[in-house]
């Protein structure tokens, strides 16, 4: 970089960086549902860019829309091109905004593109002797305006691009750019190059000839007869293509002022900060987290927000509690862990304009202004436990989980709002309480944050008892507003029978689960650890032999030494790049890949994949047992998966593997005294989904005759008898199978079965002529999804899916994709936990020594009393059978063992 950049013009690529800041973060929202992660990516780019090179000289250069010159020479030009997403040019009228309220020069002009707009300016700027130029970009054509004045800067990879560290590392001048890429073509642009000529082969050939003049009047010299071929075949198209890609100059009449630039007009775009809430960006400009959105106080809106710190004030509450018989709440304690935290205090709603906050647990400072725990906990008692007083909350399993570590059992819950919420919200909405309130009611609350964290608090026990009463009342205040509207919703979108019948009960058969938990024997996984520990090091050994002393302290879980090790040592040839930092990935597709050519790459996916065991739940999972209980109590949400699948969190237990060493972590887990564990598990239930929403005759008929479904499949695939498929044909059948509903493409499936695009394509197509109905069914789902643009699954659950009407193929086909697994995948997610219901109410009736432990995806684990063991076995067998009435029968296999390994 030049050290003085009084005289340098800094150019921006507008294009370049507003595909790098859409892709370069997850999809961000504002409160009105406007997607802006690009118009936050790209503010934080350009901060960056001033921080770092505090320039005088500033432009950001555009694209504009329609046909450019390069079309007059080549009507192709960029025909292939997808179609950019849908919101991109939503976000770029605020980025022009953003530019112009910092008084950033940005450029554009109808019918010619950035490139040549930047090649102008940095020839109009380095006329003048002394002025320098860094073009940021990572864009290769650039190259060839690199020069002892220009330089490149790739913001992405933190990179200041040189002429010199170009050509060292595309090993021919700059100058030669434009041949390069004249033999090599570009297919993001439709440049044609010449065919059958490759990145090592135009390398060669550039490295040889000093131009494409030079190498079609030398053509004599060309030694590879494939090459010579294809040169004599696509002359035209050389020539096309490197007109294509050189640069044009075009007068942009802009004068050096119009390129000046001051860093502190930064301050100016503080509005377009506030109104998307860009908090990092305010919180750099000097303004003060409360002053991003105005919280109004109760008092300010008209609400009594009242701390109850004596017991006539709680006699009075409970009374009208009582008298009201709803009411919502909410708790605050010391921690994330209800099963292992303090209560600190609970609050109460029993009315709009006044909510109640009960502190019983905040620091010594405000013991004198708190009743005692115990007497709140006596008084408030019979109301939570009486199912006659209805009750509300946010996330009323966690609050749950808080109250029952004070002896107190709640029952009457009506409404969840957290849960309602997210099954009516839109797809870029947020579920947190928080968020709702300044969505549905416009009024924004306090957060943890803003009360705790930022004034480094342990908890909210050291909050004073009028902030927190401010804080907390407001949760079952705004949770009680709420609950009519997202009930009304609930309505309007038809999801209300759902919601009361499956989602709202479950609620209790998961916080039954959680609170018993799993009984984990920490001895095994002790034991277990140290025969990992020495296949670990069996695994490393005849790498170790093979690379020699040299290696011995390699480390195979670092990307960057296996990449060097693989690429730069072994010599392997180079795989994909990861497109972040430019390296060569060694990831488990590549290692696998490998392996057909070296045993080295096969060796590290082993150690890999055991380490991550070793790591992932041998290590970890005695650190969740609680010291209490002695179990291990996982988080089951309904809010985590978009088609409504139960997820498991901290541990999560739904991925421990089956096979191999994941089998010996299941041997761990075991039942109380006396019992065993019963699992119970839906066979092919997806697949069954499938039979039932599309009819085909050929699939309904080999469950109704009780065929095997994936031999069956490999049968017509492979042209053979039933009696004749193989093994291994019947696993590309399953896994066929089980793939179609998750978008199976022929490039995937070959790639998983390592067979040739043709034979996936072939393989995919006979499935679809067997199964004929299968795919009249899902065109309809993507028929429903663009008229209504949202899918339903059988028992009502609705899913928008807004990239059905995105004009760019890849958004477009996964739409398709999520929007006919949503409808079988979210079918079979919702007869799951209707099975779940049904099982409970049942061991509950029949007085069976039984508990619901985990759920598996498919699978129930349950513990039961061994001499009870058929029963219930047979009880829980006929209830998940029974979850629905169609022409194909639910199958449910069970299996009863001594720990989770042995139930399968």
């Amino acid at each position: 970089m030049h050290k003085d950049t009084k005289n340098t013009l800094f150019i921006i690529d507008g294009s370049s960086f507003l595909y790098r800041a859409y892709y370069g973060l997850k999809p961000l929202h504002s409160q009105d549902g406007k997607p802006i992660q690009a118009v936050y990516g790209f503010c934080r780019m350009i901060k960056k860019l001033i921080d770092m090179f505090n320039p005088e000289q500033f432009i950001l250069v555009w694209d504009s829309k329609g046909k450019t010159t390069r079309h007059e020479i080549y009507n192709q030009y960029k025909a292939t091109r997808q179609a950019p997403p849908s919101d991109l040019f939503e976000q770029k009228e605020l980025i022009i905004q953003f530019a112009d309220m910092i008084s950033l020069k940005q450029l554009a002009q109808s019918g010619i593109e950035a490139d040549d707009l930047i090649y102008s300016l940095m020839h109009d700027w380095t006329k003048t002797p002394g002025n320098n130029v860094v073009v940021i970009s990572s864009d290769k054509d650039m190259g060839q305006m690199l020069s002892d004045h220009v330089q490149m800067y790739d913001s992405f990879k933190e990179e200041m691009i040189t002429k010199t560290s170009f050509e060292e590392k595309m090993g021919f001048p700059v100058e030669r750019i434009p041949f390069y890429f004249a033999l090599l073509g570009d297919t993001s642009d439709n440049i044609p190059g010449v065919k059958g000529i490759g990145k090592q082969g135009a390398t060669e050939l550039v490295g040889q000839f000093s131009s494409l003049e030079d190498l079609y009047k030398n053509l004599d010299k060309v030694t590879s007869k494939r090459a010579l071929t294809a040169l004599n075949e696509h002359k035209a198209e050389a020539f096309l293509s490197e007109k294509l890609f050189l640069f044009q100059y075009h007068t942009t009449h802009l004068k050096t002022d119009d390129l000046l630039f001051n860093k502190k007009n930064w301050a100016h775009a503080q509005p377009l900060f506030q109104k998307l809430a860009f908090k990092s960006l305010l919180k750099d400009l000097g303004t003060a987290p409360q002053e991003i959105r105005h919280v109004a106080s109760s008092q300010e809106k008209g609400y009594q927000f009242i701390t109850v710190t004596t017991e006539e004030q709680l006699d009075t509450l409970c009374i009208l509690i009582q008298e009201k018989k709803l009411f919502a709440y909410d708790t605050e304690c010391d921690g994330l862990n209800p099963l292992t935290m303090e209560l600190v205090g609970i609050s109460l709603c029993v009315q709009e304009r006044e909510s109640f906050y009960i502190p019983v647990g905040h620091t010594s400072a405000y013991k004198d202004e708190q009743l005692e725990k115990s007497l709140v906990i006596k008084k408030l008692k019979p109301l939570f436990e009486d199912a006659s007083i209805k009750k509300i909350a946010h996330h009323a399993k966690f609050d749950q989980h808080v109250i029952a570590t004070e002896s107190v059992e709640v029952n009457g819950l009506i409404f969840d709002t957290m849960i309602a919420a997210f099954l009516v919200k839109e797809e870029w909405q947020r579920v947190s309480l928080k968020e709702l309130s300044a969505h549905y009611l416009q009024e924004p609350m306090l957060t943890f944050d803003e009360i705790v964290t930022q004034k480094k608090y342990k908890s909210i026990a050291q909050v004073s008892l009028h902030e927190a009463t401010e804080y907390a009342a407001a949760d079952a205040h705004q949770t009680f507003k709420l609950y009519p509207i997202l009930q009304k919703l609930l309505e309007e979108k038809s999801m209300d029978r759902m919601y009361y019948d499956i989602e709202l009960p479950l609620i209790q058969v998961l916080y039954l689960m959680e609170k018993h938990g799993i009984h984990c024997d920490a001895k095994n996984l002790q034991e277990l650890d140290s025969i990992v520990t020495q296949k670990l090091d069996d695994i490393k050994k005849p790498i170790l032999d093979l690379l020699g002393p040299d290696f011995a302290e390699i480390n195979l879980n670092s990307p960057k030494q296996v990449e060097d090790l693989l690429f730069t040592h072994l010599k392997l040839p180079l795989q994909k790049k990861n497109s972040k930092s430019g390296s060569y990935s060694t990831d488990n597709e590549v290692l696998i890949e490998l392996a057909k050519i070296h045993p080295i790459p096969g060796y590290i996916a082993q150690y890999r994949e055991l380490f991550k065991l070793k790591t992932t739940y041998i290590e970890a999972l005695p650190e969740y047992i609680n010291k209490k209980t002695g179990n291990i109590h996982t988080s089951f949400s309904q809010i985590r998966t978009a088609t409504g699948r139960l997820s498991s969190s901290e541990p999560n237990l739904q991925n421990i593997p089956i096979e191999g060493f994941g089998s010996a972590i299941r041997a761990a887990f075991k039942p109380e005294s006396g019992h065993l564990f019963l699992s119970a598990d839906y066979s092919q239930i997806e697949l069954r989904v499938l039979a039932h929403l599309s009819k085909d005759t050929n699939l309904v008929n080999a469950f109704l005759q009780g065929y095997d479904i994936h031999a069956q499949s490999a049968s017509k695939i492979f042209n053979v008898p039933l009696q004749e498929v193989t093994k291994h044909q019947r696993s590309i059948g399953k896994r066929i199978n089980f793939s179609i509903l998750y978008g199976l493409t022929p490039y995937g499936l070959s790639k998983d079965l390592d067979i040739s695009l043709k034979d996936a394509k072939l393989y995919i197509d006979t499935y679809f002529e067997q199964y004929p109905k299968v795919r009249i069914w899902m065109d309809k789902v993507i028929e429903d999804a663009k008229k209504n643009g949202y899918v339903t699954t059988v028992h009502g659950r609705r899913r928008a899916v807004p990239g059905i009407y995105e004009k760019n193929k890849n958004l477009y086909e996964l739409a398709c994709r999520i929007a006919i697994n949503t409808v079988a995948q979210g079918t079979a997610a919702e007869i799951m936990k209707i099975g779940m219901l049904r099982v409970e109410a049942a061991l509950k009736k029949s007085g069976y020594n039984a508990k619901l432990l985990l759920q598996i995806h498919d699978e129930l684990l349950i513990s039961v009393a061994k001499e009870q063991a058929e029963q219930v076995r047979e009880l829980v067998k006929q209830e998940l059978e029974s979850v629905v009435r169609w022409n194909i029968a639910l199958k449910v296999n069970t299996a009863l063992g001594a720990n989770w390994q042995d139930t399968k």
